[in-house]
């Protein structure tokens, strides 16, 4: 299989792990984004269909065969990890990107996610937390907010994430990190009391179980961010936007679990168009540091941020389950 064949599958497999439809315009927008053009896509889509990766229906939508699903899902984990860890590397070594985080951000740490420093503050401060907390942190990255809250607290930490140890910046013994898969939480024996996943539920393959097992641990409050997008925008649902419609709210629900929601799509919006402002200052930094692809990834991923709001097609909320 050639490397865009993946990259479709790729592509494909979130786009249904997210309760979207897969199209060829779906697909499309999204290789455009990976500033992948100009190529017969359609043509792509079909070799799948036809070597048994995808199924079409009779108004050209496409979804994953059972074989299809298991490539997918490999392809998937493999490419998380190698572009993520790449990433990090990249960014964790480059002061330039430490001062732009801080002047988008508001804090001088290591981020990638979409937290404002309103929804930064409001992490930091005004979830009670205690010393005798645990906090498990899904997807934890390099594990800034972590270590923030901990050595805030004096509290336990542990964070789950698919980063090669040495990224993980531990600041003090009491985090322990796992290397670990989302999904396969229940193998980890862990007894968290306090719940964060900011902008990671979206790399889970089986969202469901992984609610369950949170409502497994006892005395558990929950604190999770996440944004919901829709990327066929020739037939737009705006209710999927609604806090009670997004995927993550219906996972809930289905599994009678209550909730609040905090809604922060302004704040998202307003972080794509400053960072649009305020990353090409350091652009040229970034290019001496030998940086020019993460300058390049993150201004993509504000450009098309910033595009699916325009087009009214995302929304951010805090789930808040205690």
């Amino acid at each position: 299989m050639r490397e865009l064949q993946e990259t479709i599958l790729y592509i494909a497999y979130n786009l249904a792990n997210q309760n979207q439809v897969i199209t060829i315009e779906a697909i499309q927008q999204q290789l455009e984004w990976m500033l992948i053009k100009d190529l017969e896509i359609g043509r792509e889509m079909f070799w799948l269909t036809e070597n048994g990766f995808l199924i079409m229906s009779s108004n050209k939508e496409f979804s994953l065969s059972d074989f299809g699903k298991r490539e997918a899902f490999r392809i998937n984990k493999v490419r998380i990890r190698e572009d993520f860890t790449r990433l990090m590397n990249s960014a964790t070594n480059s002061t330039a990107y430490l001062d732009y985080c801080e002047e988008i951000y508001g804090y001088r740490m290591y981020l990638f996610n979409m937290m404002d420093k309103e929804q930064l503050d409001y992490l930091f401060s005004a979830v009670a937390i205690s010393s005798n907390d645990t906090i498990l942190d899904l997807g934890c990255g390099i594990g800034s907010i972590l270590n923030t809250l901990v050595n805030k607290y004096a509290c336990q930490g542990i964070g789950i994430d698919q980063l090669n140890e040495p990224l993980v910046r531990r600041y003090s013994d009491k985090i322990a990190y796992i290397d670990g898969d989302l999904d396969e939480l229940a193998d980890y024996h862990i007894s968290p009391t306090i719940t964060l996943a900011v902008d990671s539920l979206y790399f889970s393959s089986d969202l469901d179980r992984l609610v369950r097992r949170l409502k497994s641990f006892p005395n558990n409050r929950w604190y999770l961010y996440y944004s919901q997008y829709i990327f066929k925008k020739s037939q737009k649902d705006e209710s999927l936007l609604e806090s009670d419609n997004t995927r993550l709210a219906a996972v809930l629900r289905r599994n009678e679990i209550t909730y609040r929601a905090v809604d922060y799509s302004t704040n998202e919006r307003t972080l794509y168009e400053n960072a649009l402002q305020i990353l090409p200052k350091y652009r040229e930094v970034l290019a001496d540091e030998g940086n020019s692809h993460l300058y390049e990834t993150k201004m993509r991923e504000n450009r098309s941020g910033q595009e699916m709001y325009d087009k009214g097609l995302a929304s951010r909320y805090l789930y808040i389950v205690e």
